[in-house]
């Protein structure tokens, strides 16, 4: 009964406030009691539109710069949970939201403020933190992450700090401030070690990988994979899809060192891993790769074997972003074969998936 009171009292407060704020967001909802913050299609997400800027200035790489956006935005929205559902049973939310109301967020987070539950507090700022991510605004994005880790921190609620170190990693990540995004995968393998937590511990042995192969810190990069994330994977919790992803790490590092045996051999491990598996990402992926390796190495011929079954997966599995770098890269094979008259049908067949997915809504 107190708590009805209260959360009534909360509703008066947050009704009293409502002319003053500067911003209100309309929500429609259908009669459900919870929901994520993350909406499910964002037409005015400017991770996509930033990028398809630079896309159009013919820049040869942009367009899987744009690519990784899209997946940097699936990842962001795939890490949310949904937010807590509102306590109907309290009489404060009967199914529907005005015209010119408080959108859901606004109204979750001022409902609890007032109530003084932090532990809510801190989640709904998480998830808002990863909504505007989506958004693109990552300043936003951040000062929300930095308030919830505060409360988190102060709550001392290890779970829930390092999902915020995750969701900061990743995102000082995305913006190549890769001294921060050290910083928090280190404190992230610290909570770990202590927690021994080690599916998380083997994330973080990648992510430091990443990071340190893009400050041309291969040895480093190596080491951690070799020394760290293999043996981990392969038989402390024998996780063969880490393991797989160890492999194309490995391989990564070696073929930007021209290292091409070395890399082609990794890739074929994670090939191999992820046909026991039946992965087909896996198997595409590496493919990919291998192929890229022995274009490198003038192996022609044997890349577009590979290419052509990875195309042919891609295909069937309906991989569209991967069938449109496979496209390119066929050309450029055809290309250097000889072959001008399927260098330019691969050509075509890029441009055409091309233009389609960056009018797509996605």
């Amino acid at each position: 009964m107190k708590l009805k009171l209260l959360a009534i009292s909360a509703i008066a407060l947050l009704t009293v406030n409502i002319s003053s704020l500067a911003s209100v967001k309309e929500v429609s909802t259908n009669e459900i009691d919870h929901w994520s913050v993350i909406p499910s299609i964002s037409v005015y997400d400017s991770l996509k539109i930033e990028v398809r800027k630079v896309v159009l200035s013919k820049n040869p790489d942009a367009f899987k710069d744009f690519i990784n956006a899209l997946q940097f935005r699936e990842l962001l929205k795939n890490s949310d949970i949904p937010l807590p559902a509102f306590p109907i049973s309290a009489g404060i939310y009967n199914g529907k939201l005005l015209s010119g109301f408080l959108g859901a967020d606004d109204q979750l987070l001022l409902l609890y403020r007032n109530l003084g539950d932090r532990v809510a507090e801190a989640g709904i700022l998480s998830s808002l933190g990863t909504n505007s991510a989506v958004e693109g605004n990552m300043d936003k994005a951040l000062m929300f992450f930095h308030d919830a880790l505060k409360i988190n921190t102060e709550l001392v609620d290890k779970t829930a700090t390092v999902k915020n170190y995750f969701s900061l990693a990743r995102i000082y990540k995305y913006r190549e401030d890769l001294p921060q995004a050290l910083k928090y995968n280190m404190l992230i393998m610290e909570e770990s070690l202590l927690s021994r937590n080690y599916r998380q511990l083997g994330e973080v042995y990648l992510n430091l990988a990443s990071i340190w192969t893009a400050q041309n810190k291969y040895k480093d990069a190596e080491a951690i994979l070799m020394n760290k994330a293999l043996p981990l994977f392969a038989y402390k919790i024998h996780d063969k899809i880490g393991l797989m992803r160890s492999f194309d790490q490995l391989a990564e590092i070696f073929h930007l060192q021209k290292r091409f045996s070395e890399a082609k051999w990794f890739y074929i491990q994670s090939n191999t891993v992820a046909r026991k598996l039946n992965n087909s990402t896996g198997i595409v992926n590496s493919l990919v790769s291998l192929g890229h390796v022995k274009m490198s190495i003038g192996d022609h011929q044997l890349a577009l074997t590979d290419l052509r079954e990875a195309e042919k997966l891609s295909i069937s599995n309906k991989y569209k972003f991967k069938l449109v770098e496979i496209k390119g890269d066929l050309s450029k094979v055809y290309a250097a074969m000889g072959n001008k008259s399927a260098a330019n049908s691969a050509l075509s067949e890029f441009t055409v998936l091309k233009e389609a997915i960056l009018k797509s809504k996605l």
